[in-house]
Formats: structure tokens, sequence, C-alpha cells
């Protein structure tokens, strides 16, 4: 395996992709951070705390599968996006991955909220706030990796006067 000097510019002719910004990898880092706080806490509580009292459940990468892929994709995927470099084969090889990875672990993160919040203890459950911004942030990444693949796609040339 050969890697890139990061110093070089990038070896891909000008103009022939989207600029890539830097606020998607910064968005993808801050929203994957968000969603690894997420999955450390609890995704589920007991719904009628009048009558039974606070109880949570387990946190949420303990308690459950969803809670679990988003925090290990989270992290892999902040990973992925420190070590990528301006070369066009770590883009290549990191971008398309990203995306990937990104939508399993939404899909996981909807298939368990089609279920529903289910039973605690004995007692229907509600959900917590960690379940929905783990939620949102991991649809943050996904539209973070999304948009950085997108930026490496050749951009269509206009013919003048169309």
């Amino acid at each position: 395996m050969q890697f890139a000097d990061p110093k070089q510019p990038n070896d891909s002719p000008p103009g022939s992709a989207l600029r890539e910004k830097p606020f998607w990898r910064r968005l993808l880092l801050v929203a994957a951070a968000a969603t690894v706080i997420a999955a450390t806490r609890p995704w589920t509580r007991v719904e009628f705390t009048t009558l039974f009292g606070e109880i949570f459940g387990p946190p949420a990468w303990q308690g459950t599968s969803a809670g679990f892929t988003c925090l290990c994709t989270s992290a892999l995927l902040a990973v992925m996006a420190l070590i990528e470099t301006r070369t066009r084969t770590t883009r290549q090889a990191v971008r398309p991955a990203s995306l990937i990875l990104a939508v399993i672990m939404v899909l996981a993160v909807v298939m368990y909220i089609a279920r529903g919040p289910g039973m605690l203890r004995g007692v229907s459950a509600t959900w917590t706030l960690s379940l929905y911004i783990g939620t949102v942030t991991s649809m943050l990444v996904l539209v973070a990796c999304a948009l950085r693949f997108a930026s490496m796609q050749p951009q269509r040339k206009r013919k003048p006067g169309k």
C-alpha cells in the first residue's frame, strides 16, 4: 500500500469536480461526535413517570443494536474523514465507503424507530431526547457523506448559449 504525500496538491485536473467546501468535513466530524454522544445515553425511559418514577433503559450502545451501530459507525466515519488527504486516490477510497456506512447507520436507526419503544421493566416505554438527537445527527452524517461523495464526481460542462 502506498500513501501519497498530503502536501501534494490534488492530482485531479482543475475544474473537473465540484469544489469541496471544508464545511461538509466539519459538519461530518461534529455530527459524528454528537451521534457518538447520543449513543452513550439511554434511548428509552418509562412513559408514566408520575406513577413509576424516572426509570431509564440501558445506554443505547448496550441496549440496542441500532445504538451500537451508531456508536461504532460514527466513530469509524470520523476517523476515516480525519485520515483522508487531498489526493484523488484517498478520496476515491474513503468517500464511497463513508457513504455506504452512513446509509447502513441510518437504516439501522429507522428500523429501530419503526419497531417502537416497547416495554421497560414491564411498563410501557417512550423515547428520550437522546434518540431524537441521535437520529437527526445520523441523518446529518449521511447528508455530509453524500455531498462529499458528490463533490468528487466530474462536473458536466454546459454548452454556451443553453
